[in-house]
């Protein structure tokens, strides 16, 4: 009887953390902000293999991992949500500077690249050029293989669509296996009207990328396009009025 209370009081505690560890405010719950991303880049870089890090030091670790992204379609709006380790730029002690974060880019059916999001300023861009990891000290830049694996980083030019609703929330402990430190973790929020993209109703499949100025670390994610229920509903309904008026004539 003691083990099975024991095993319910764990249970319930785990619940508790996990459901009411991270609470988003932008009107989306994607639920745990991690993802299989978390404590691994998919790049195997040379003397760290997939473990996050800034050049061949070995400073790698929690604090320049890149933990997870979600995607969400909520009527008109689309919710993104990036979980990191560092906010908006991860100091190297090692090599004494700071690496920003890269704009988010995504596209759609096999496309990465055809808009961004500056975090920094909350605003949605159609592409027009970017660069890749920039020529500093601790990144992967005379790296080329890893270099272009690593991809877009930063939109050196485009044309303005609107703002983004954004919420940059660090919550302390939220990691539950952290690679080093005390686990703090930043979660952004984005949010923004789909009607900013021409070609989002048409769309079968979205995908995202993210990077550091390192090149460290890198988040490449693809997600089907698929209405909300509620949403088919009124597809439906109008589809079955579009039949009532045909009969009629």
């Amino acid at each position: 009887m003691k083990i099975r209370i024991a095993v319910l009081l764990t249970l319930a505690f785990l619940f508790t953390v996990n459901a009411g560890a991270f609470e988003y405010k932008l009107g989306h719950d994607f639920g745990n902000p991690f993802d299989y991303n978390n404590n691994y880049s998919p790049i195997y870089y040379p003397f760290m293999g997939h473990l996050p890090s800034p050049g061949w030091i070995g400073e790698g670790g929690e604090k320049f991992d890149l933990e997870g992204f979600h995607f969400a379609q909520k009527g008109n709006t689309i919710h993104l949500a990036l979980t990191n380790s560092f906010g908006l730029s991860a100091y190297s002690s090692v090599w004494r500077r700071n690496y920003n974060i890269g704009d988010i880019f995504f596209g759609f059916d096999g496309s990465k690249t055809t808009y961004a999001i500056d975090v920094f300023e909350g605003r949605l861009y159609q592409v027009n050029s970017y660069s890749q990891i920039y020529n500093v000290p601790g990144s992967y830049y005379g790296y080329p293989t890893i270099r272009n694996a690593v991809g877009a980083f930063d939109m050196t030019s485009g044309n303005l669509l609107g703002d983004v609703a954004h919420e940059y929330t660090m919550w302390s402990g939220l990691e539950t296996q952290p690679l080093q430190g005390n686990g703090d973790t930043w979660v952004m929020e984005f949010a923004f009207d789909a009607s900013l993209l021409g070609d989002f109703s048409n769309a079968k499949s979205i995908s995202f990328h993210n990077t550091l100025a390192c090149g460290n670390d890198v988040m490449d994610e693809t997600f089907s396009v698929v209405p909300e229920p509620s949403s088919m509903i009124l597809l439906g309904l109008g589809m079955l009025g579009l039949g009532a008026i045909r009969r009629r004539k």
